[in-house]
């Protein structure tokens, strides 16, 4: 006892230990490659000319000119550059014209459409152009960082730091955005923006391409660890969109239950009738159509693709006559579920040794009472694992359903995505919750067989 005593305390300690010495391993901070002014100066001049997108931004761009003056080193991989910038005075240019942009007719000619924030960006960029090309130069002091990550130096560009490189249009794009009423000509008449693509195409010519975000320096893995966390936030956590999720799962599991509901009842169907004419000697007119049906029906259904059908089914059958998407789906699902589950008891009624029903008539049964009390629970227990597991290919099928527009599960995580422009996060939850549902699933079908198998012993 007091060995194993002393064997758990030694684990516990050199875990602890280790957990530790990892901790302030990951956590250390250190201070960055140094590197040279000129090397500084190559990286300012290419990262903050790559900035510049719009016309009148790249116009400043041209003009302004930024000087490294010393280097020194943080204590979290950084590099402190202390620069001069040279450029143009764009906000003092730019902001005395405010009214004047923005109380631009934000209607159509001869239209009562809004116009487009293109529009506005085409009747703007020229006249916004001309004026920062005739301001004034001004020069300021600024202090840029630079964050080492995996030996490669990223910029952090900092909203303040851009907007005094580029004269100031981080500023204006801030003050046109909050602007919310402008005045008509000279008058006193105020007037409200009836749009905000005012705003937004206005601030589509001064556009620059950068992050505003500090580069994180930690260790490789706590970086995936806090991108995997951001990730996560920005598309379940922001806006609630895990509520999303979660109204698609619900109606994947309604689509699921009401379709395996309408394949149960019509494959058990199906399997009586092709069974019926297999085993009767005397096969009426009414017996020989209804066999044919069940044939065409199982041909078409199993070889064609299921995406292929609830596309038919919905936009050329029933999206016409006013079906609803979810109706028409678990129609559809029901539909190629029921093939299916016809062949699987069909199979399992043939299963059943011809002596089975020869003992039924013997003892006064019919046809049909034969088939209900004897042949039919007989089949039902060898058919009942392959019936819980084509519940959990129908599952996965219905995955399907958004390709016509059903706020399924599948159609939730392209949602987020479509939002976020973040494809892992999404579309690996997605799976892995349908992964949990059909391994939930799963287990419960092997409960049923091995439950199965102890009541044959």
């Amino acid at each position: 006892m007091k060995k194993k005593l002393i064997a758990i305390i030694i684990t516990a300690v050199i875990i602890i230990g280790a957990g530790v010495s990892a901790f302030f391993v990951l956590k250390s901070n250190n201070s960055a490659s140094e590197i040279t002014i000129e090397e500084a100066q190559k990286m300012v001049n290419l990262d903050f000319d790559d900035m510049a997108k719009a016309k009148a931004a790249k116009l400043i761009a041209e003009k302004n000119s930024i000087k490294v003056d010393s280097i020194s080193y943080g204590f979290e991989h950084d590099v402190i550059l202390e620069c001069t910038v040279s450029t143009v005075d764009a906000y003092s240019v730019v902001s005395p014209h405010y009214n004047e942009f923005l109380s631009s007719d934000v209607k159509k000619k001869d239209s009562t459409m809004f116009k487009s924030s293109l529009d506005f960006k085409i009747e703007f960029q020229d006249k916004l152009t001309e004026l920062v090309g005739n301001a004034a130069p001004k020069e300021e002091k600024c202090t840029i960082y630079y964050y080492e990550v995996d030996k490669e130096l990223i910029l952090f560009a900092e909203d303040s730091v851009v907007d005094c490189v580029y004269g100031g249009i981080i500023t204006v794009m801030n003050e046109v955005s909050e602007i919310k009423t402008y005045t008509v000509g000279d008058s006193d008449v105020v007037k409200e923006i009836e749009t905000n693509n005012v705003n937004k195409g206005f601030n589509e010519c001064l556009q620059l391409r950068y992050t505003a975000e500090k580069p994180d320096t930690s260790s490789t893995i706590i970086r995936i660890l806090n991108d995997l966390k951001k990730d996560f936030h920005k598309n379940f956590i922001e806006h609630d969109r895990w509520l999303t999720i979660l109204n698609g799962l619900w109606t994947t599991i309604r689509l699921t239950i009401f379709a395996l509901l309408i394949g149960i009842v019509l494959g058990f169907l199906v399997a009586f009738v092709r069974c019926t004419y297999d085993k009767l000697d005397k096969k009426g007119p009414i017996l020989k159509f209804f066999n044919w049906i069940c044939q065409v029906y199982l041909t078409i259904t199993r070889g064609t693709p299921v995406v292929v059908q609830i596309m038919i089914i919905y936009f050329v059958i029933f999206m016409p006559l006013g079906f609803n998407k979810f109706l028409s789906a678990v129609i559809c699902f029901g539909l190629n579920s029921g093939a299916y589950v016809a062949e699987i008891v069909r199979g399992g009624i043939m299963s059943i040794d011809d002596g089975q029903t020869e003992a039924g008539r013997s003892l006064g049964f019919g046809y049909m009472p034969t088939m209900y009390h004897i042949v039919f629970p007989q089949a039902f227990k060898a058919v009942l694992p392959a019936l819980a597991n084509e519940f959990v290919v129908l599952l996965k099928e219905t995955s399907i359903a958004f390709y016509i527009g059903i706020g399924d599960l599948m159609y939730a995580g392209n949602a987020i995505r479509a939002a976020t422009y973040s494809a892992f996060m999404p579309l690996v939850t997605v799976a892995l919750i349908y992964l949990i549902m059909v391994l939930i699933l799963s287990k419960l079908v092997s409960m049923l067989e091995r439950r199965l198998r102890n009541n044959e012993r």
